[in-house]
């Protein structure tokens, strides 16, 4: 199968209609604010996360909770519960991690035993904001589409009906992988390479928020 000139222009649309709030919180001033864009959030995050300071790197953590957490109201609930519980022990082999692999699997992540990232949706985030050229994120949202009528790469991945978090196992990190791959193939075919991973991902995100989960599934199924 391949996407229609239609497919590929609708989700040019929702790639470009991607709009999730660009907050991010300065540890050190006290203060949170929205930046111009996501990317400004990215190159933010990143910066920190790969410094090789535990400090740093606790913020970039800290905002990578803040960022995905934006929409909710108990947003700073789970920040605080982060930065007070997280060790710095923790945070020294976070850095060691992330300085020697700027692509660690979501199972090297998840050894951290890191507070408040125990499943894959933000466990993912933290990937996607050290590689979003060929890593994106899987949360709760984008898995409708695997209950939608069209055989996806998300059938891969695991997700019981009573399951509050997507479980971070050898099936689910290779589920994963597969859909990273994924974004990135389509990128390269349909767009010439010019959107990263993270922002096919985001068009889907859009579609399936947007209440267009089966026409995303069958996007992705044809793709």
């Amino acid at each position: 199968m391949s996407l229609s000139q239609q497919q590929k222009e609708d989700l040019r649309r929702a790639i470009r209609g991607y709009d999730f709030p660009a907050e991010y919180f300065d540890f050190i001033k006290g203060i949170g604010g929205r930046l111009a864009n996501t990317a400004e959030v990215e190159r933010k995050i990143r910066a920190d996360l790969t410094s090789g300071e535990p400090e740093r790197v606790k913020d970039g953590l800290s905002n990578v909770l803040y960022w995905g957490h934006a929409t909710v109201p108990y947003r700073n609930v789970r920040v605080e519960n982060f930065r007070t519980k997280v060790t710095n022990n923790q945070l020294q082999a976070a850095c060691r991690l992330f300085q020697l692999d700027q692509r660690p699997s979501v199972l090297q992540i998840s050894k951290l035993r890191l507070p408040e990232f125990s499943g894959l949706s933000f466990v993912s985030k933290v990937r996607m904001f050290l590689d979003p050229y060929t890593s994106a994120v899987l949360d709760k949202q984008l898995l409708k589409m695997r209950n939608a009528t069209f055989e996806t790469v998300l059938s891969g991945v695991s997700f019981g009906e009573n399951e509050t978090q997507i479980r971070i196992t050898q099936q689910n990190a290779k589920g994963y992988e597969d859909w990273c791959e994924r974004m990135a193939e389509i990128s390269r075919q349909y767009f010439a390479g010019e959107s990263r991973a993270v922002d096919i991902e985001r068009g889907f995100f859009y579609l399936v928020q947007n209440a267009q989960i089966k026409y995303a599934a069958q996007i992705l199924s044809d793709a």
